[in-house]
């Protein structure tokens, strides 16, 4: 079974993220990962007309997923090395 993803405010057609937290490249067909940890996000740049920016994980899967309660996110809430 496929876990519900939403589009990226600003980023449609581009990036998606998961009801769990995780980034899904659409151009790339895959999930962003750092480390082999699709988790390990804290902060993941997204690209849109050449240009990046860089954006807190947990911030945008608010904004997808405003109806859930914060426990449903399984992303990193501050920053993790590896």
């Amino acid at each position: 079974m496929q876990e519900e993803r939403r589009d990226i405010e600003g980023y449609e057609g581009l990036y998606e993220i998961t009801r769990s937290g995780r980034i899904f490249s659409i151009k790339k067909e895959k999930y962003m990962s750092r480390c082999e940890d699709e988790y390990g996000f804290h902060v993941v740049t997204l690209y849109k007309n050449g240009k990046k920016k860089n954006h807190n994980v947990f911030e945008l899967w608010r904004k997808a997923f405003n109806d859930l309660p914060e426990t449903e996110f399984k992303g990193a809430l501050k920053v993790k090395y590896k």
